[in-house]
């Protein structure tokens, strides 16, 4: 635990408040309150369907700042740059942290999907397309293994960014995009830089206000600085659960992204495909949408969601999570086709909601994660090759590595096991994997995405549900009539197809986003919209838990972190994950999380 050295609770918040400065974040929109959601937790007590409808409208901003964004030279420039690479053969590489970087890797293998699947229609050009294939290219701070469980305090070097980067091997003519929430990330500014100092033509998207990053954040001053960098601001308010970034700001990112690289590829269809087969892939529905039309379109999602049989359908599938877990029960997601969407929003519910992360396959000691996902097709190792699209990418770094990059002494010391060999360690395949109905009551949830739960998948999912609890299929998006299990849940939403199917990862990752966040916020895990199982294993966490402290209980910064540490410092080692800091000292000075908040 970080700050034991240091003697009394007195001594160790004199110490934080004068000194780390530089962590103190409150001044950051994303890390504050939204005032749409402020009564989440008392919401979604008295009615899951109506805490559904108030995490959606936290969304409300990002069609017309997508508009904003898209009508910008900047923009145009980012369109041109990913037309360009495809006509050389070049590099579009989007690098990231967190849930923008699992983000990063889901653009990468849903272009390369789209371009493979194409040769199919029109094998007549199939060399060229997948070339074409090949443009993207993406990367998380911590490698492909952060896409399964994060890698700590990686995102607070410079160094690491750069040496993605320049392992990426770009240069001239290639383009770097790098997405960032606020700048406070070192590792994406060094993606950012190197790209720039390589000679790529080099994109940073960010959401929060400039002003305020760059009076605050000494780290994003120097890519705002180069003129050479080109800035796309998105901000889009505060996020539904404050400073839960995997909401609204990786949304506006998916969003924007992607419709550049759907507006890309039809730029360059129109220009390299005749008129007979640019038909074809139009009527496929694989062609792209006038770009406000995209705009539009999450508008709509965002309204078909929010009412009617989808709503219905969603607050059937929280309540299904939610009784699960508070009976200590497991839910297992099943899905071929949608796996890395799905598993992106598992995976981000750990940090997210201190929950036990995803386990190795043969660590027996290890806490079996809330939620897992499978897929029913393929064996694990082919698994993570479809996930991907493309090889497993990790982190081949050692001692020598960390110390020329100028890593903490705890880094060189102990190197953390972030190479590619480690991703395939997590158990995704359709093994039989018996953890995860290891105790009950244990759920199967087939899920049934326009229409992929096809007749493999079922069987699968047939096979194997009898050793579960219960088995259910959900269906989002374009329900057929037919009857798939004795239990289903229907969430149906129409949504224009394109090439890359922007709208319909949208879709899941909006749905997926909305069931997590409403399920623990009915379990108590979010107070008014405050992720309070926060787990201060750094500095920026201990603001964090400082600030949710003094806006809940209604008292001074300075003396809402004099509480935190007499907390902090009454716990024995041995406690440290009984119970959220925040929640103990909330409790407390009394607060009572079921009533709103004034």
């Amino acid at each position: 635990m970080i700050y034991k050295t240091i003697l009394t609770p007195e001594e160790a918040s004199k110490d934080f408040l004068e000194n780390e400065k530089q962590f103190h974040l409150g001044v950051i929109p994303t890390e504050q309150s939204n005032p749409i959601t402020k009564n989440l937790s008392a919401t979604i007590a008295r009615s899951t369907s109506e805490g559904i409808k108030l995490i959606l409208a936290a969304d409300k901003y990002i069609p017309a700042k997508a508009k904003e964004a898209f009508h910008t030279p900047e923009f145009e420039a980012l369109v041109d740059a990913i037309v360009s690479a495809m006509n050389n053969h070049k590099t579009v590489l989007f690098s990231s942290v967190g849930a923008s970087g699992r983000m990063a890797i889901q653009l990468d293998a849903a272009w390369r999907y789209f371009w493979t699947s194409l040769t199919q229609v029109l094998p007549a050009k199939k060399e060229e397309l997948m070339k074409i294939s090949e443009v993207t290219n993406s990367h998380t701070t911590g490698g492909d293994r952060a896409l399964v469980h994060s890698v700590e305090n990686f995102e607070d070097y410079l160094t690491f960014g750069r040496q993605q980067v320049i392992e990426a091997n770009v240069g001239p003519g290639d383009v770097v995009v790098a997405l960032a929430e606020c700048g406070l990330s070192a590792s994406v500014n060094g993606a950012a830089l190197q790209g720039q100092e390589n000679g790529c033509k080099t994109f940073y998207l960010y959401c929060n206000p400039k002003e305020i990053l760059y009076a605050h954040l000494d780290r994003v001053k120097e890519s705002f600085d180069r003129p050479d960098i080109i800035k796309i601001p998105l901000f889009v308010g505060n996020m539904a659960v404050a400073g839960s970034t995997r909401m609204q700001v990786t949304t506006v990112e998916l969003l924007v992204a992607g419709a550049a690289l759907e507006a890309a590829a039809y730029k360059w269809m129109q220009q390299h495909l005749t008129e007979d087969e640019l038909k074809v892939v139009n009527v496929a529905g694989k062609g792209a949408l006038d770009l406000d039309a995209y705009a539009d379109a999450h508008q709509d999602l965002l309204d078909q969601l929010s009412t009617g049989a989808a709503l219905e359908g969603l607050t059937k599938a929280v309540e299904l999570e939610y009784n699960t877990y508070m009976e200590k029960g497991l839910v297992t997601y099943l899905t071929h086709d949608y796996l890395l969407d799905i598993m992106t929003d598992t995976t981000e519910r750990q940090p997210t909601f201190t929950l036990p992360p995803f386990k190795k396959f043969a660590d027996k000691n290890a806490q079996v994660s809330w939620a897992y996902v499978k897929d029913p097709l393929y064996p694990n190792t082919v698994a993570w090759q479809h996930l991907f699209r493309r090889p497993i990418k990790g982190l081949e770094w050692g001692k020598e590595d960390y110390i020329r990059m100028n890593a903490d002494q705890q880094i060189i010391n102990n190197p953390p096991h972030v190479s590619g060999e480690e991703v395939l360690d997590y158990n995704i395949g359709n093994e039989v994997d018996d953890s995860r109905y290891s105790r009950k009551p244990a759920r199967l949830l087939c899920m049934d995405i326009n229409n992929s739960a096809n007749k493999d998948v079922l069987a699968w999912f047939n096979n194997e549900k009898g050793k579960f609890s219960e088995g259910y299929v959900i269906r989002f998006g374009e329900i057929t009539d037919e009857v798939k299990n004795d239990k289903e849940i229907h969430i149906p939403v129409k949504l224009p197809r394109t090439c890359t199917d922007l709208m319909t990862h949208l879709l899941i990752k909006l749905s997926f986003n909305l069931m997590s966040t409403a399920t623990m916020a009915k379990m108590g895990r979010v107070y008014g919209n405050w992720m309070v199982q926060v787990l201060p294993t750094n500095k920026k966490l201990i603001d964090r838990s400082t600030r949710i402290i003094a806006n809940l209980a209604k008292i001074p910064y300075e003396q809402a972190n004099l509480e935190f540490f007499k907390s902090y410092y009454n716990r024995k080692p041995e406690d440290e994950y009984k119970q959220s800091y925040v929640v103990e000292t909330l409790e407390r000075l009394g607060f009572d999380p079921t009533k709103d908040i004034e």
